[in-house]
């Protein structure tokens, strides 16, 4: 069970690294390196998989300190996490529509 813990948080971590690198750090590493604008190709993380592997495997890992934070910390960037969608909605419909008024 702890062998399947691991795989699930560390191919987790590795979608978790992956949506937070195509949402942040794609397009200005691409622009750096002499990209056009508007040649870029935008392209999508994997939703929901990488804090939801990483969720379920802290449930046996959770007694390991630095798996435990490095966890949350990987939850927290997922930017393809339900958490990210969430406050992307709030921010669209509220905090949005303050700012039109």
């Amino acid at each position: 069970m702890k062998i399947l813990a691991h795989i699930l948080f560390y191919l987790g971590g590795y979608f978790c690294g992956l949506n937070f690198y195509l949402s942040f750090l794609r397009y200005p590493l691409y622009r750096v390196c002499g990209g056009e604008k508007d040649e870029y190709q935008w392209v999508s993380g994997a939703p929901l998989v990488g804090s939801l592997f990483v969720g379920i495997s802290l449930i046996s890992l959770h007694k390991i300190t630095w798996m435990l934070v490095l966890g949350l910390i990987l939850i927290v960037l997922d930017t393809g996490g339900l958490h990210w969608f969430l406050g992307t909605m709030f921010y669209d419909e509220v905090l949005r529509r303050e700012k039109d008024v």
